[in-house]
C-alpha cells in the first residue's frame, strides 16, 4: 500500500518523489526525498493521511529534503481524486455546551489559545500594523505593509466611510482598523476581541496615540454586544467569522441585525468554501480549535429574512496565497528565535500551518470572501466597476 501511495504522489510532483523507510530502503525515484523515522508513522498516514503526516512532521518523525509546498500540492491532488469527502458534523459536546450556555466560555478559551501566544511572537512575522488577515496586492513588487494598507483602504471605500459615521469592528485583532479610521475621518470606532493580549495591546495604542474618546476596545464576546446599548451605521468583521462555529452563523447575523442602523453597511471578510465540505482535522486540533470555515451558501442562508441586502462579493483567494507566503518568509527569517522561545516541534507545527494554508488557497480548497451587505435596499450605493489585475508570476511561482 505504501509503495502505491508513493508512486501516486510522485506522478503529481515535478521531479518526482522518493521515500526513505526506517530500515533504509528507498521507494521510487525523485528529487524530493522524504525520510520516515518510525514504522508507526506509516500506519498513521495510511489510517488518516492528513493527521498522520501532520503529527509526524511536527515531531520530526518525517523529514523532507525538497519543496514542502510542492509536495503538499501533489498530496492534495492525490487525495482529491482518491478520497471521498466526509461532511463535518458538530460534536455532541459542542451541541450540549450550546444549549447549556457554556459555549461562549469554550469559544473564548479556544480563541485565546491561538491569539494569546504572545504579541512578540506575532510581531516577528506580521506587518507593522499587526494585521492577521488577507492583504491585497495590486502590484508585482509590493511589500506586505503596503498591501495590508491597501486592503484597509478598500474596506473603507466599500463601507463608504464618511465623517460622522460610527464604526464597529467585530473581532478587531490588534486594532489596525479602529486605530487608523479616526486618524482619517471624524469617526468614532469601537472594537471587540476575546484575546487578552490583543485587548491590552489596543488599549495601550489608544492611549499612546491620543485616540481616547475616538476609539474604544472591549474584551467581549460578540453575543454580549447588545449590552453596550449602542447602534452603528457601519460594521466590519475581518478574519473573525471563522471562529463562530458551524450552526452558529445565524446567531451572529441576528446580533449584527440588532446593532446596525437601517441603511447601514456591513462588510464581512472571511475565509470560506463555496459549498459545505470537510474541515482540516489537523488545523482544528493544533492551530484553530473549534474553528469552522463556512461555505458561501451557509453565510447567505444565515442572513436570510433579516432584511440584509447583498451588494457585492469579492474573492481574494490568490491574494491570501501571497499573504501567507509573505508571512512564511518572515517566519523563516526568525526561525532560530521561534525555536529558542517555543521549541522545534512548535516551529515545525507553525511552518506546516503556514505552508499548508497557502496550498489550500492556491489549489482552490479555500477562498477569501469579502461580502458587503446593506441593512435594507440602498439604491443610491455607487455602482462598482471591476478592473483586471495581471496574474503575476508570484501566483504560481
Amino acid at each position: 500500500m505504501i509503495e502505491y501511495l508513493v508512486e501516486e504522489v510522485s506522478k503529481r510532483l515535478e521531479g518526482g518523489l522518493c521515500v526513505e523507510l526506517p530500515d533504509g530502503r528507498i521507494l521510487s525515484e525523485g528529487i524530493c526525498r522524504i525520510r520516515i523515522r518510525d514504522w508507526r508513522v506509516i500506519k498513521s498516514i495510511l489510517k488518516d493521511p492528513e493527521m498522520g503526516f501532520g503529527e509526524a512532521y511536527m515531531k520530526g518523525e518525517v523529514e523532507i529534503d525538497g519543496d514542502l509546498e510542492k509536495f503538499l500540492i501533489a498530496c492534495v491532488g492525490y487525495l482529491r481524486e482518491k478520497y471521498q469527502r466526509r461532511g463535518f458534523k458538530n460534536s455532541f459536546l459542542r451541541s450540549l455546551l450550546k444549549f447549556s450556555g457554556l459555549l461562549k466560555f469554550l469559544e473564548g478559551r479556544e480563541v485565546r489559545k491561538h491569539y494569546d501566544l504572545g504579541n512578540d511572537f506575532y510581531k516577528l512575522w506580521l506587518d507593522g500594523s499587526m494585521t492577521y488577515s488577507c492583504a491585497f496586492f495590486s502590484k508585482k513588487e509590493q511589500d506586505l505593509e503596503d498591501a495590508q494598507a491597501e486592503k484597509r483602504s478598500i474596506i473603507y471605500e466599500k463601507l463608504q466611510l464618511r465623517d460622522g459615521d460610527k464604526l464597529l469592528d467585530i473581532g478587531c485583532g490588534w486594532g489596525s482598523i479602529i486605530l487608523e479610521v479616526p486618524k482619517l475621518y471624524h469617526i468614532e470606532t469601537v472594537g471587540i476581541t476575546l484575546s487578552k493580549n490583543q485587548y491590552e495591546y489596543v488599549k495601550f495604542k489608544i492611549e499612546s496615540e491620543g485616540l481616547k474618546g475616538k476609539a474604544r476596545v472591549y474584551l467581549m464576546h460578540y453575543e454580549d454586544l447588545p449590552n453596550l446599548k449602542e447602534k452603528f451605521n457601519k460594521i466590519v468583521s475581518v478574519g473573525m467569522f471563522e471562529h463562530v462555529g458551524k450552526g452558529r452563523h445565524r446567531k451572529f447575523f441576528k446580533i449584527v441585525d440588532k446593532l446596525i442602523q437601517e441603511g447601514g453597511l456591513f462588510l464581512l471578510h472571511t475565509i470560506g468554501k463555496v459549498l459545505p465540505e470537510s474541515q482540516s482535522t489537523w488545523i482544528r486540533k493544533y492551530i484553530f480549535p473549534g474553528g469552522y470555515i463556512p461555505a458561501l451558501t451557509e453565510i447567505l442562508e444565515a442572513s436570510k429574512d433579516l432584511n440584509f441586502n447583498l451588494i457585492d462579493i469579492d474573492n481574494w483567494r490568490l491574494h491570501y496565497y501571497r499573504t501567507l507566503n509573505e508571512w512564511k518568509r518572515r517566519f523563516y527569517n526568525h526561525a532560530q528565535e521561534v525555536i529558542h522561545q517555543y521549541g522545534e516541534e512548535f516551529f515545525r507545527m507553525w511552518e506546516l500551518y503556514l505552508v499548508s494554508s497557502a496550498v489550500s488557497f492556491l489549489t482552490g480548497s479555500n477562498h477569501l470572501f469579502q461580502i458587503l451587505f446593506s441593512k435594507g435596499v440602498l439604491n443610491d450605493y455607487p455602482i462598482m466597476k471591476r478592473y483586471f489585475l495581471p496574474v503575476h508570476h508570484w501566483v504560481c511561482g
